[in-house]
């Protein structure tokens, strides 16, 4: 019989040491208000405006790039934000206190890696993104022959598969077992880690952040190219004397790369916390999860997760502010009650008018 002594539950608690830079009461306060409040309020807004972004993109169509991606990076943040909304549940602190037949402490191991899978799925759809608004102003005439919906679809097709087969290693080597509570004279659902000569859990974390590290800095650079690229169409709109046809194309272009350049500065500031955090980590290994600030680290993923919340969640306000067509189809959907009542307002006018 699995005990909790026997598997080294200190992995999955807090623990004290003199030297940590905050306490474990700080820690279950911030986390308290982190996670119940926040955590849980920007969780359950961010599911439902995502749905909403699925069912909209799929009414609008998906005959061009920029819709699958768009959908495809709606898709990403749901399921980060299903993952996340559980993570929260069980980390908030009167939970691991109830009398649940799981730790809630320890299986939140398993949806924090399901909800790291997704973000590193968001991270490379993002990055897609802006690519293809970068070629689109580097190549205007070709853009449409070299970035396809067929190979939009296949690259966040094998994304998935890549970012999903580097989390294997660690739900291979962590298992979910029936342990043995003796303080509640009962076995309990938890997790335990096999023994290897390789640390696979090291590798997995080097994979799942080094990948995301990358395509960050690809996203931060082609982001100060869609920057300056709106910046220069800003100054010729003002002094250009072309003809009218070239100018409408042009402003259909530059709303298209101001909504994905808004989209990839929100992504940015969102992700960029997490970016520094591994950096750090390399260069101080007593700010991991196994070093002596294990505290300061737990309260660091929590703000991680509340940030990667946020991003996920304020998608939908952008399409829904910057793009005519996301906002039309969004009300030929869900507010058709609108379209009546302004239908009904002006035929009574057309009968007064006539009257």
């Amino acid at each position: 019989m699995i005990t909790t002594s026997s598997i080294g539950i200190r992995n999955v608690t807090f623990i004290k040491d003199d030297k940590a830079l905050i306490s474990d009461e700080m820690v279950s306060y911030f986390t308290l208000v982190n996670t119940c409040i926040i955590g849980h309020s920007v969780t359950i807004i961010g599911l439902v405006v995502n749905v909403l972004n699925i069912i909209v993109f799929i009414r609008q169509g998906l005959q061009d790039s920029v819709t699958i991606s768009l959908l495809g990076l709606s898709v990403s943040d749901l399921g980060s934000l299903f993952f996340s909304f559980f993570a929260n549940l069980c980390w908030t602190p009167p939970i691991p206190m109830m009398d649940l037949p799981f730790y809630p402490l320890q299986l939140m191991y398993f949806l924090v890696w399901t909800h790291v899978v997704f973000t590193r799925v968001t991270t490379g759809i993002t990055a897609w993104i802006t690519f293809e608004r970068c070629l689109c102003i580097v190549v205007p005439l070709k853009i449409k022959s070299i970035i396809t919906p067929r190979r939009t679809v296949t690259f966040i097709g094998v994304l998935y598969v890549i970012m999903f087969a580097s989390a294997v290693p660690v739900f291979y080597s962590t298992r979910a077992v029936w342990i043995f509570d003796p303080r509640r004279n009962k076995s309990r659902l938890g997790i335990m880690k096999i023994t290897s000569k390789i640390d696979i859990n090291t590798i997995a974390y080097w994979i799942n952040n080094v990948i995301p590290t990358i395509f960050f800095v690809f996203i931060t650079i082609c982001t100060v190219i869609l920057v300056k690229a709106l910046n220069k169409h800003g100054k010729w709109k003002q002094q250009s004397v072309s003809s009218e046809a070239h100018a409408v194309i042009s402003s259909r272009d530059a709303k298209v790369v101001k909504l994905v350049t808004i989209i990839s500065i929100v992504f940015i500031a969102c992700y960029a916390p997490g970016t520094v955090y591994f950096i750090l980590a390399l260069v101080n290994p007593q700010t991991t999860y196994a070093g002596k600030q294990r505290n300061l680290v737990l309260v660091i993923y929590s703000i991680l997760l509340v940030l990667e919340s946020v991003n996920a969640a304020t998608n939908f306000f952008i399409y829904i502010t910057m793009s005519s067509k996301f906002k039309r189809v969004f009300q030929d959907i869900f507010c058709a009650f609108c379209y009546v009542e302004e239908k009904g307002k002006e035929s009574s006018a057309q009968i007064m008018v006539t009257e």
